[in-house]
């Protein structure tokens, strides 16, 4: 379920955002020495899961299914100088991220290993209204600015459907 998520926030984020295109990745330690260069090119996104609660979905045929409350983040990362230069890139990136993905559906058949459901009943709400909820800096940083911008939305267990 994360994986298939993950796919579907970096396909919506690679096809939003030009200048960060090819430079989303999955949020981990890179961040946390600020005594080393960073190892990516930066402007750069990274996409930084919550816990998800579960719960059963009532009703549906396949007693199997579960849906859940999936929360994520995404930093938008600049190389910072000391300069407003970067910060602003980072908080203008963080502002197209927004736009991409607040108050979004995605549709199963819109990442390329599904688009044959595109139309027909399997062609499943993957996340369901995307929802901006925070949007914070974090300043732990020595040498990136590091704009994060919280999300949340519904979540299908597609994975039992197969």
């Amino acid at each position: 379920m994360i994986s298939l998520a993950y796919q579907a926030i970096k396909k919506r984020l690679n096809d939003s955002i030009p200048e960060v295109s090819g430079r989303i990745h999955w949020y981990s330690s890179l961040l946390t020495d600020d005594h080393a260069e960073p190892v990516f090119q930066t402007p750069t996104l990274f996409i930084e899961f919550g816990e998800t609660q579960m719960y059963e979905l009532k009703g549906h045929q396949n007693r199997q299914l579960q849906g859940g409350h999936l929360f994520f983040s995404i930093h938008c990362i600049e190389q910072f100088n000391y300069d407003d230069d970067a910060v602003l890139n980072a908080l203008s990136i963080a502002d197209k991220v927004s736009k991409a993905l607040h108050k979004r559906d995605f549709k199963l058949s819109e990442l390329p290993e599904f688009e044959s459901f595109k139309g027909t009943h399997k062609d499943w709400v993957l996340l369901s209204t995307i929802v901006r909820t925070a949007i914070s800096a974090d300043h732990r940083h020595v040498n990136l600015a590091d704009s994060v911008v919280r999300f949340g939305c519904e979540v299908v267990d597609v994975g039992v459907l197969s």
